[in-house]
């Protein structure tokens, strides 16, 4: 199991011909499956065609859309489930004040987008060009705002969760419904025989990542692998 920005791919970008090879090849007869924050739309984006074929299945949106491929028939991919997510009252303006009140200077609204199940929320904007992720991603990681930001709104919202996303953002839903669904609701009947694997670069608290490491290490095969980037993740395919 694979998280995409990040993992296999630089965020929000296309994976790099090289690796993409690699990973065909090292996936070739393997049960693997994405799971990403990001819509299945934007996967099909990042990942070539001929990769995505070798998926066995795709979970969006931080597992709230599945999408499964058509047997014996190749780029074709039938959607089985989709969450809805509803804002609660107050959240969007909170969202509002929260990107308003940032001390970072570059922001490119909407700060806010609704996916299948979630939100996904971004002080730098929906709308920034890499230069400008790649500066609020720097402005991040020194002053830690998107960890400030997670504390101050998760008391004001306890109904819902917060989690630190990819390079900029945070990802907002119902609490359970993160990556960790896909391990409960779909993987639940695992025999203990088999080898389990998941790949993230946010298996720390609070990334998004966090909660399906934390389910995958209590299988009895289960194994969590923390990289940082789509070159951190080519070396470990070589120990796998």
């Amino acid at each position: 199991m694979f998280d995409v920005d990040g993992t296999l791919t630089p965020a929000k970008q296309k994976i790099v011909k090289s690796f993409a090879k690699q990973f065909a090849e090292w996936s070739n007869d393997k049960e693997v499956y994405l799971i990403s924050g990001g819509s299945f739309v934007r996967i099909c984006g990042q990942i070539t065609p001929s990769l995505l074929d070798n998926m066995t299945a795709v979970y969006a949106c931080m597992g709230n859309a599945g999408y499964i491929r058509k047997k014996d028939e190749s780029r074709a991919w039938i959607k089985r489930y989709e969450h809805t997510f509803e804002p609660p009252a107050g959240l969007i303006e909170a969202l509002e004040i929260v990107a308003r009140d940032s001390p970072h200077i570059e922001k490119k609204p909407p700060h806010w987008e609704v996916r299948s199940g979630m939100l996904n929320f971004s002080v730098v904007g929906q709308k920034a060009s890499k230069a400008h992720r790649k500066a609020y991603a720097s402005y991040d990681a020194e002053h830690l705002e998107r960890e400030t930001i997670v504390k101050k709104l998760r008391p004001m919202f306890p109904e819902i969760d917060f989690v630190i996303g990819g390079a900029v953002s945070l990802d907002i839903f119902e609490k359970g419904r993160d990556k960790s669904q896909v391990i409960r609701e779909h993987f639940k009947d695992l025999s203990k025989d088999v080898i389990l694997h998941f790949v993230g670069d946010r298996v720390e608290h609070p990334g998004n990542d966090y909660a399906i490491a934390q389910l995958v290490l209590e299988h009895p095969n289960g194994h969590v692998h923390s990289v940082k980037s789509w070159k951190d993740t080519a070396e470990l395919l070589k120990s796998i």
